[in-house]
C-alpha cells in the first residue's frame, strides 16, 4: 500500500499543474492540499492497528489544521522575500512550533481552533497587497501559467514527497503510536513541493499565491479528517475513507464554485 502515492501523488500534482495553468497558483495550491497521501496512511494505519488507531491518526492530522495554516502563511511571507530554501525553512519552524503547541491539547479543542485559524488566514490574505492579487487576474498570459516542461519535474517531486510522508508515518505509527503518526501526515508535503516547482519556473510570487491557496484547500482536508474520525470508529476504515474522500470532493466544490468566471482562461492551447 506504501507505493500507492507513487501513483496517486503525481496524478493529484498534474492535475494541480493543469489548474494553475486555467485558474490561477491559488487554485493550484487548494488542489495541493488533498489529502492522498493522508488517506493511503490513515487506510494502512486502520488496516495494521485497527479502526479506532485510524480515527485517532485523522483526529491527530487535524488538530494540525492550526500549524498547516501557519507554515502556509510564513512560507509565503518568507519565500517573496528571502527566497525558496529560507521560506520552507520558516514554514517548517513555524509548523513545528505550532505542533508543540497544540500537542498537550486535548484534539476536539485543537481541531476546533483550526476553524478560526483558517478563517483568519482567509482575513489575512484578502487584507495582503492589492498588487500582488492583480498580477494573477489573467491566467492566459505566458508569465502567468506554469512551464509545462516542468510537468516532470511536478510529477516526481510529488511522488516522492507523498512516498517519504507515507513511509515516515507507517514507521511513526508503529514506534510512538497513530497519534504521533498523525502529525507526520499532516505535513503539507504535496503543497511544498508544487510551491518549490513554482518558485523555480515561475517566480517566488506565484509561488507564494499557490501557498496562500492552501489555506483555502485545508478546510476540504479538515472535512476529510473529521469525517474520518467520526465514522472510522463505529464502521472502519474501509468505509471511512471513502466517505470522507467524497465529503473533501464535495467541499473542493464548493470552493472551486467560488473562482470568478473571469479567472479562467478559456483561449485555446495550454502549452
Amino acid at each position: 500500500m506504501v507505493f500507492v502515492p507513487l501513483l496517486a501523488a503525481p496524478t493529484l500534482m498534474l492535475a494541480a499543474t493543469a489548474a494553475e495553468r486555467r485558474f490561477g497558483p491559488a487554485v493550484a495550491g487548494a488542489m495541493a492540499a488533498m489529502p492522498v497521501a493522508l488517506s493511503v496512511i490513515v487506510l494502512a494505519v486502520g488496516a495494521e492497528l485497527g479502526r479506532d488507531a485510524g480515527a485517532t491518526l485523522a483526529a491527530g492530522a487535524a488538530s494540525h489544521v492550526v500549524a498547516q495554516v501557519a507554515f502556509a502563511l510564513v512560507f509565503a511571507a518568507v519565500l517573496t522575500r528571502r527566497g525558496p530554501a529560507l521560506g520552507l525553512l520558516a514554514g517548517t519552524t513555524a509548523f513545528v512550533a505550532l505542533s508543540l503547541l497544540v500537542a498537550p491539547i486535548p484534539p476536539l479543542f485543537a481541531i476546533v481552533a483550526g476553524v478560526p485559524a483558517l478563517l483568519l488566514g482567509t482575513a489575512l490574505i484578502k487584507g495582503s497587497d492589492p498588487s500582488t492579487r492583480r498580477s494573477y487576474e489573467n491566467p492566459c498570459s505566458e508569465t502567468n501559467r506554469i512551464v509545462k516542461g516542468s510537468d516532470p519535474l511536478v510529477a516526481g517531486l510529488g511522488a516522492m514527497a507523498a512516498f517519504v510522508m507515507v513511509g515516515a508515518s507507517l514507521v511513526t505509527a508503529d514506534l510512538a503510536g497513530p497519534a504521533a503518526a498523525g502529525t507526520i501526515g499532516a505535513f503539507p508535503a504535496l503543497s511544498t513541493a508544487l510551491a518549490l516547482v513554482l518558485a523555480r519556473s515561475r517566480g517566488v510570487e506565484a509561488a507564494a499565491s499557490a501557498l496562500r491557496g492552501l489555506v483555502g484547500g485545508l478546510r476540504a482536508y479538515l472535512v476529510f479528517c473529521v469525517t474520518v474520525a467520526v465514522v472510522a470508529p463505529g464502521f472502519g476504515v474501509i468505509v471511512a475513507v471513502p466517505l470522507a474522500l467524497a465529503g473533501c470532493a464535495i467541499a473542493y466544490a464548493a470552493l472551486l464554485s467560488s473562482v470568478p468566471r473571469r479567472a479562467v482562461c478559456v483561449t485555446g492551447a495550454s502549452g
